[in-house]
């Protein structure tokens, strides 16, 4: 939709050449064939992550990564799974103990349709020789943190009159200051519990019904007294310490206001609408909407008796658009839109009898946009160029 847009609008300002915006996102088709199997194996998709819970523990934190409400019973049972862990990579002791200072990444992958584990260890190195000296006695110090992720590979039906099985797979991260600090995540006796209140919090009336267009996700710190969790009825990024300060709204009230000109003559200009938003991705607010709105010019003139008199002329407008906010390009990239609009209210000025409008808004920078239009009046016999300047 967005390309449609911006070729119109270029149709309206007459521009030519080639605009170019992008919003971050590959193809799935394209993202698939250059992923590696390892890759496959031991990350969940992004696509696939509908539920993101972020949990304080004593010797870390632990990230929990759902496609359904359903899938928090396969980890009902994680102190059991990381038992099998831990005696799963026994075997590996020596050579895990081998990088000292570094940090490690241990990726634990099961499937509850065959009984071998596969196992991924990636070693790295110390970013430079770190030590500490007490009284002499000289040690090498080690601060990054060590990775777990367990992944559960599954599969579920898929929609639609033909069904199909369709694999996919949910994941938990450990972040520890040593990968064998899971033995105390363990022995602390505390994550059935910490699912079951994730659980618990993650339902409501909208994600019950269709978790993929309402994703949630949960902050829990089960060791604080005080509000020690909050829910997020959107999926916040992988750092929850920097979470989205923005909701995802189906509609929006729009209020602009600025200077229109129009032939040679300046007037103020005003719009609010009422926007419905489409959502392209479930981490930020880029999306596709449909706005219906009213924007009033205001002529001045003079009566027979020489008092300035105001004439309003009311456009009706229904215009159609993308909005990207994750897009890093600051022009004709954030927003586009294409719309037409029809002269309701006609009280003079240079608009005559039966007036259209056909105009494309670009946002140049926060709160500015310019307007160029075409003006179509008296009856479609007159075509002019107009052009207006918003703020708000």
């Amino acid at each position: 939709m967005k390309k449609l847009i911006l070729i119109a609008a270029l149709t309206v300002i007459g521009l030519t050449g080639k605009v170019y915006a992008q919003n971050g996102y590959t193809a799935g088709a394209l993202r698939a064939m250059n992923t590696s199997k390892a890759d496959l194996t031991f990350n969940t998709w992004d696509s696939w992550i509908n539920i993101r819970d972020f949990v304080t523990l004593k010797e870390g934190r632990m990230i929990l990564e759902l496609n359904d409400l359903s899938d928090y019973q396969d980890f009902r049972n994680l102190d059991s799974i990381l038992t099998g862990f831990r005696k799963d990579i026994a075997f590996y002791k020596d050579s895990l103990n081998s990088n000292p200072t570094g940090n490690m990444r241990i990726d634990y992958a099961i499937n509850s349709e065959y009984t071998y584990k596969k196992i991924r260890v990636r070693k790295y190195n110390p970013n430079g020789s770190m030590f500490v000296n007490k009284d002499g006695d000289i040690s090498r110090l080690k601060f990054e943190q060590d990775t777990v992720r367990i992944i559960i590979h599954k599969s579920r039906e898929g929609f639609g009159i033909q069904k199909c099985t369709i694999p996919y797979s949910i994941q938990v991260t450990f972040l520890l200051d040593n990968y064998y600090d899971v033995d105390k995540v363990i022995a602390d006796n505390v994550l059935k519990g910490i699912v079951d209140t994730l659980e618990k919090r993650s339902f409501s009336k909208k994600a019950k019904k269709f978790i993929y267009r309402h994703p949630v996700t949960i902050k829990y710190n089960p060791y604080f007294t005080g509000k020690n969790i909050k829910v997020y009825r959107n999926l916040l990024m992988e750092n929850e310490l920097a979470p989205n300060a923005w909701s995802r709204r189906k509609f929006d009230v729009n209020f602009s206001m600025g200077a229109g000109l129009v032939r040679s003559t300046v007037v103020p200009v005003t719009e609010l609408g009422l926007q419905w938003n489409h959502y392209v991705g479930k981490v930020n607010r880029d999306r596709d909407f449909v706005r219906l709105s009213v924007s009033p010019y205001f002529f001045f003139d003079k009566d027979m008796k020489g008092d300035f008199v105001m004439n309003d002329n009311w456009f009706i407008n229904l215009s159609t658009g993308s909005i990207y906010e994750s897009n890093g390009v600051s022009w004709l990239g954030k927003e586009a839109t294409f719309g037409i609009g029809y002269l309701a209210i006609n009280k003079g000025g240079y608009f005559k009898n039966t007036t259209l409008k056909i105009f494309t808004d670009l946002l140049i920078r926060p709160k500015f946009t310019i307007e160029p239009e075409i003006i179509i009046t008296d009856n479609f016999k007159q075509i002019f160029p107009g052009f207006t300047v918003k703020v708000f």
